[in-house]
């Protein structure tokens, strides 16, 4: 491996991580609305977690999870 793969696949993992985090910080503040519909919720999580395994872009989420519509 040469070092610009190296930097770019430290790039990728940092991209990574930093879409979980943001991903999880999406379902928790989802799952605290007690008007979430968890079914939503684990359908996004479902498909975002596809998409990233296959190195494509977190889907958009279905809902604003600050807001209370669905």
């Amino acid at each position: 491996m040469t070092e610009p793969e190296i930097y770019e696949a430290h790039a990728e993992l940092h991209n990574l991580r930093t879409d979980l985090a943001n991903l999880h910080q999406w379902a928790e503040r989802a799952l605290n609305n007690e008007n979430a519909d968890r079914q939503y919720i684990a359908e996004h999580l479902s498909a975002a977690a596809d998409a990233l395994a296959a190195g494509g872009p977190v889907p958009a989420a279905p809902f604003d999870a600050d807001s209370d519509e669905f």
